[in-house]
């Protein structure tokens, strides 16, 4: 299929049906998620659609698509999510209490840490997992209303506990982010995670390059009281540019 044919049968979807997933599109046409990404970002270019995470949607409809399991998740931007992983690794010191929050980028990060001491923190069923049975780390696994979409524990139990701690780093994946705030899919967990970011010294957000310029349904931090946005050096210089007039943006 060729991309004026690609092209138009992603308008015709969204037509038909307000907004499309990039996962469902590539079953489809079989063919990869960069080239109905490239297909997408033209759309856009030519004010046709608007590209949001995960998929796009035709203007005038709702941004929000439905939110993506975690298994769903795990194999999207792989490269992408390694790179970011190993970037926050390398921003974990020996002996820190940081807490690593919910997010497949955020449980690679236990594949590159080489300190020998740290406190984590997590609200996360699969990170505890990641780190349980290595006694290089005291890990401490927050309880509340368990998300089974995406392995989190959410609610007034860990905002509670979340509220009494103070952690040296916060380190909390997003869904999309622009220049004035972070946005994930589902409230409950966006409280959790502004709990998160406010008992940290230092407050991180993780988004490979994917998410920029991207919103979700909940907007639940502004960008300008975050230290660091960490990404992967598929950025562009313009949009590095762009957003460092509100934030520190890390990379390679």
């Amino acid at each position: 299929m060729i991309k004026e044919e690609r092209q138009n049968y992603l308008l015709e979807q969204l037509t038909k049906k307000g907004i499309v997933r990039v996962t469902d599109v590539v079953q489809e046409l079989k063919v990869t998620d960069m080239t109905i990404r490239r297909d997408l970002q033209e759309l856009e270019d030519r004010g046709l659609i608007i590209r949001v995470h995960g998929g796009a949607k035709l203007i005038g409809t709702s941004p929000s698509l439905p939110e993506l399991s975690h298994r769903e998740k795990k194999d999207i931007h792989f490269a992408e999510k390694s790179e970011v992983a190993r970037l926050i690794a390398e921003n974990i010191k020996e002996g820190e209490t940081v807490f690593l929050g919910p997010g497949t980028t955020i449980e690679l990060v236990y594949d590159h840490l080489t300190i020998e001491q740290a406190k984590i923190i997590t609200n996360s069923i699969h990170v505890f997992d990641k780190f349980k049975n290595d006694p290089r780390f005291e890990i401490i696994l927050i309880g509340g209303s368990y998300r089974n979409k995406t392995g989190a524990f959410v609610g007034t139990i860990a905002n509670d506990f979340i509220s009494s701690i103070h952690v040296e780093k916060s380190f909390i994946g997003v869904n999309g982010l622009d220049t004035t705030a972070a946005y994930t899919s589902n409230e409950d967990e966006g409280v959790t995670q502004r709990y998160a970011l406010d008992s940290a010294k230092e407050k991180y957000l993780v988004a490979d390059h994917h998410k920029f310029d991207k919103k979700d349904f909940y907007g639940f931090y502004p960008i300008h009281k975050v230290d660091h946005v960490i990404t992967d050096t598929g950025i562009t210089k313009d949009k590095r540019r762009e957003f460092n007039k509100y934030v520190s943006i890390l990379t390679k």
